[in-house]
């Protein structure tokens, strides 16, 4: 009977840990959302826009799309595996379409009862883009824009954007150090239009008191004989990372964009077509083209910098016209951003009609890479072509999707992985961020090479821990600019230690690094983590994603 009992508290424990392992991983995935809709072209007002909502879910979700303009609440269900894809009513585009700048109450939150990936597309027309929406914990209140030119090629209405929304009350939003909203409530946003011909607001700071969902929405931007629309939600400054591989679609040419987000950032890059190393300083930017042939980029900088790539035409010399489709626009997670499992799904519209998606991962670990599609069985990748960059040590796969609104992909790969999607028609695309990871990486510390956020989703069957702090930038030079704390009381003889190990008894600590930033007021940093030692030598969750040193 006792043998019985303990078998029962033990599968227990396993079942309870790999509960924790599948909510826990910090990505793409959530339970609130906020989002909004920029002016797309020519269109002033939403009445000829096509706007949607796109929830795609692993596990049965049920919840809320609510419209902060007008109180609307529709509510939704998804079965596990499947795809909700909402199409915006007259009235709710009204309530969501940005025309005019200044404040407003044009936004939509979307709340799910467990973690679900959503996307938001925006058409007009043969011009089109989709993004992927971050979830509220990650999202945080520094940003640098990365967006094109204010031009007059096309009549005059080709305008760099942007929509900032407030999701706490009394939040203030500045530009470059001036103050350009004040005391929005919690769903209210500025929405800012930048007119001027020749100015292109990429590297402009945007900052705020609360934690703001950013997104960059260029009205029609050009980098050849077409033109298409941007729509793209970019993340915090405290989420950037210093390692990017940035793949290329089979449109097989983009141009790459890199901003720093300090003075004196080194930057080094392989594969683009600008040689060797260069220097750039907080809001400076970069420009350089990357091609299929040869792999893809690899780019490394001392300090943290946020990257994009830019999708041309298919009527962009050297590039591949293939099924036609006009630019587009992604935000490029860095290597440190992998996780081990994404969900997605193809948008299908007006004149789309071939879907893919393009998965990122380590060379040496790629054959591992798996796809569930629907409620399907997981299995090995069929039917693409892996690409390998030999700089970075990644490979990417282009798989072709069906060109079916309701399938959904899982994709998985313990080794980590950054998946994206895009898609083409007749002068239209689409590129979006299909899944990567959230991470706080400004201040964050490592326990066996994991992060202190996925901490809780990694039983250690082992007592023996090795710790290591991962700071941005420059520390302090004052003492005791490091502290450690083990379940609230700290640890003195760790002052100060970058590295250090140590034996933990079975049972669940919680592990708190403190780190004294290098500003005038000595702002302390505090990041935790929930470190489970088990019982049971079961590897409970396979898929553990392991960051570089």
């Amino acid at each position: 009977m006792k043998t019985k009992k303990l078998f029962k508290k033990l599968l227990f424990g396993i079942t309870l840990l790999c509960s924790f392992s599948l909510h826990a991983q910090v990505d793409t995935k959530g339970r609130d959302f906020w989002v909004s809709f920029g002016q797309n072209a020519t269109q002033p007002t939403a009445s000829s826009v096509a706007l949607q909502i796109r929830i795609v879910a692993n596990e049965a979700a049920t919840g809320t799309i609510r419209f902060t303009n007008t109180g609307e609440i529709v509510p939704f269900s998804i079965a596990a595996g499947s795809v909700l894809t909402h199409v915006l009513t007259p009235a709710q585009r009204d309530a969501a379409y940005n025309g005019t700048p200044g404040v407003s109450n044009r936004t939509v939150r979307i709340q799910s009862d467990i973690p679900v990936t959503v996307f938001a597309f925006n058409q007009f027309s043969a011009l089109a883009c989709a993004t992927n929406v971050l979830p509220v914990p990650v999202l945080g209140n520094s940003h640098f824009h990365l967006g094109w030119p204010t031009t007059n090629q096309r009549g005059g209405y080709e305008w760099d954007q942007y929509m900032a929304i407030a999701v706490e009350d009394g939040t203030n939003i500045y530009e470059n150090g001036v103050r350009i909203a004040s005391n929005l409530s919690a769903g209210q946003m500025y929405f800012r239009r930048q007119t001027q011909v020749g100015v292109d607001m990429s590297g402009f700071h945007i900052t705020s008191n609360n934690p703001i969902a950013y997104f960059t929405a260029h009205s029609y931007f050009i980098n050849d004989g077409g033109g298409d629309n941007i729509f793209q939600q970019l993340t915090p400054v405290n989420t950037w990372g210093r390692n990017f591989f940035v793949p290329v679609t089979t449109r097989e040419l983009e141009y790459v964009r890199v901003v720093a987000s300090e003075d004196n950032t080194t930057i080094t890059q392989t594969g683009g077509n600008i040689a060797g190393s260069f220097i750039l300083n907080t809001g400076e930017w970069a420009e350089f083209r990357i091609t299929l042939a040869n792999g893809g980029a690899y780019i490394q900088a001392d300090r943290p910098i946020q990257v994009g790539s830019y999708m041309v035409g298919s009527t962009f010399f050297g590039a591949v016209p293939g099924p036609g489709g006009d630019e587009a626009f992604v935000w490029v997670p860095p290597i440190e951003q992998t996780v081990n499992s994404a969900l997605m799904a193809p948008f299908i519209a007006g004149g789309l009609n071939r879907h893919f998606a393009m998965i990122v991962t380590p060379t040496a670990t790629r054959d591992n890479t798996t796809v569930r599609i629907g409620t399907g069985e997981e299995e090995p990748l069929s039917g693409g072509t892996w690409h390998e960059n030999a700089a970075s040590g990644m490979s990417f796969y282009h798989m072709l999707l069906a060109n079916n609104a309701n399938v959904s992909y899982f994709f998985a790969n313990p080794a980590g992985l950054i998946a994206y999607g895009y898609g083409f028609g007749s002068s239209i695309s689409y590129y979006y961020v299909a899944g990567s990871g959230m991470r706080t990486l400004d201040v964050a510390f490592f326990a066996n090479d994991v992060h202190n956020q996925d901490l809780i989703a990694h039983p250690f069957p082992t007592s023996g821990m090795n710790f290591r702090a991962y700071i941005q930038g420059d520390l302090s030079p004052n003492p005791n600019h490091i502290r450690w704390f083990i379940d609230g009381v700290e640890d003195v003889s760790l002052r100060d230690q970058l590295t250090w190990s140590r034996n933990f008894p079975n049972g669940t600590y919680l592990i708190a690094m403190e780190a004294v930033a290098n500003d005038n007021n000595n702002t302390v940093r505090r990041v935790e983590g929930t470190l489970i030692i088990a019982i049971p030598s079961i590897i409970v969750n396979p898929h553990i994603r392991k960051l570089p040193r």
